[in-house]
């Protein structure tokens, strides 16, 4: 056999599940799930090179269906400070488990091999060492508040206490039109109760403000081979099965010098302030470059396989690809959206103002657009109070009370807590000299008292009467001059006129 490295690809039936657990950890008992991901099949590309005697097998055991979700709910009691009671708080709780390509994705590098003239076969040592990714997210309804978050773990084999190999032998006499594969030493060597195990162990820790907490916690993988099952222990004490489907299995020749793509990047909502992770799969059998972009512009410094983008803010929303190049071709994937729900950055605290004014409540927001506004006024809608301001025209006594708003968008919503809109009477500046600056509405009538003494000898005295002509007008006592020895310090009040 000679000639440069040819590409084959192969299906093959293939049995097993996968769990993933949710639990919160203040919760009562009950508050926690589980969900299983059935594996169907083992679709594989395989690199042969002759002339280097190497092999390289990628692929990815599917699971149908591609993404499960475990939901629950519970209701906890949060302590509250006196003398407010206990209050009783619900929570939904959704865990999206979404593995990478739709199932379990495996590369053995590039492996020398052995060739067997009077088999007509290679041999190698494929080990599954290097672990299999998965990802997923989470989703948690709580206090009125609606998170979403996203996680990632890696199934891994140690090579020190356990190996499991995907096909050891290939033959090659159909080459190049097919080769057949073995799954000869497929399975457990130095059998170990500690072989394969998640890692991280717990791969999402959420925690709401009102002190509702989950975890999730990768399970168990199971792999039967017929009858003969080979056991370890995975993460919580489960059991773990490892096995093979029907050999040999055959793979067709697709070519060589091109680049396959497993696995695309999938689009991800992210809170703000949150982490998301745009990941790849491409293989080729010469080497790979990367290149991430964002709304078509190269993103500095991504140019790995992954792209994490921690404390997500509004630039980084818009669409991520990856332009991937090898020796023989480019190519530019993906066309997936990175979006974030509605979150109140810089919320609406309350407002004092005066009658006849007209103050400008704001919210900021940020989520992906378009999002929409509406403000309350004692839990009420204001019909055209649908824009991130809300102006108040010629504010009176009756519009005092508690404003909020609630941005929403088709992500979801947020909602800026009730906060307090004070309307005094009238504003009241007191200068150097016996007067006083009134803040009031064009034509309003103002009654103004004096005293000498706050200490009560002295009663108030009506001093003046005084319609105002413009917002800001100064009135000034001309029958005290404070110049004069023994005039005393007079103090003036000012009270609405009838």
């Amino acid at each position: 056999m000679n000639g440069r490295a040819q590409i084959f690809q192969l299906s093959t039936p293939w049995g097993g599940v996968m769990s993933l657990s949710v639990q919160d950890v203040n919760g009562p008992a009950g508050s926690s799930g589980g969900v299983n991901l059935e594996f169907n099949h083992l679709s594989e590309t395989i690199y042969l090179d002759p002339v280097g005697k190497t092999i390289r097998q990628v692929g990815t055991i599917s699971c149908t269906p591609t993404a499960a979700s475990i939901q629950f709910q519970e209701t906890q009691t949060v302590p509250g400070r006196f003398p407010s009671p206990p209050t009783q708080v619900s929570g939904n709780v959704t865990v999206n488990l979404a593995p990478s390509g739709g199932g379990l994705s495996f590369d053995t590098g590039i492996l020398p091999a052995t060739w067997n003239a009077a088999s007509s076969t290679y041999s190698v040592n494929a080990l599954l060492l290097n672990g299999f990714p998965m990802t997923g997210s989470y989703t948690v309804v709580t206090g009125g508040q609606t998170y979403t978050g996203s996680f990632s773990y890696t199934i891994r084999c140690s090579d020190n206490q356990g190996e499991a190999s995907i096909f050891s032998t290939i033959w090659a006499a159909a080459y190049p039109s097919t080769i057949g594969l073995s799954l000869d030493g497929l399975g457990f060597s130095g059998f170990n109760t500690s072989a394969w195990f998640p890692s991280p162990g717990i791969v999402a820790d959420f925690k709401a403000p009102n002190g509702f907490e989950i975890q999730l916690s990768p399970g168990t993988i199971d792999f039967p081979n017929g009858d003969n099952y080979e056991e370890a222990i995975v993460g919580q004490g489960e059991a773990f099965e490892w096995g093979g489907s029907i050999e040999p299995v055959n793979a067709n020749n697709v070519g060589y010098g091109g680049m396959t793509i497993l696995y695309q990047p999938q689009s991800v909502v992210v809170n703000a302030n949150g982490t998301a992770v745009f990941a790849v799969t491409a293989l080729s059998s010469s080497p790979l470059t990367y290149q991430w972009q964002l709304n078509g512009s190269n993103i500095s410094g991504a140019t790995s396989s992954i792209l994490m983008i921690s404390n997500v803010t509004p630039t980084n929303l818009g669409t991520y690809s990856v332009l991937i190049i090898n020796d023989l071709a480019a190519a530019t994937i993906g066309n997936a959206v990175l979006s974030m729900p509605p979150h109140i950055e810089t919320p609406f605290t309350g407002a004092v103002t005066y009658m006849g004014q007209s103050p400008t409540l704001t919210v900021g927001a940020w989520g992906t657009p378009p999002l929409y506004y509406q403000w309350f006024e004692g839990g009420s809608p204001i019909s055209d109070g649908t824009n991130q301001t809300l102006t108040l025209t010629d504010i009176q006594f009756t519009n005092a009370g508690f404003y909020s708003v609630v941005v929403s968008s088709a992500l979801g919503s947020a909602t800026n807590a009730p906060a307090q809109v004070v309307v005094e009477p009238v504003g009241v500046s007191l200068g150097l000299f016996p007067g006083i600056m009134i803040q009031g509405m064009i034509g309003d009538n103002y009654i103004i008292q004096s005293t000498t003494n706050l200490g009560g000898g002295n009663p108030w005295a009506t001093v003046a009467h005084l319609t105002l002509t413009q917002p800001v007008q100064i009135w000034i006592d001309s029958n005290t001059d404070t110049a004069l020895p023994g005039a005393g310090s007079p103090f003036y009040q000012v009270l609405a006129g009838h």
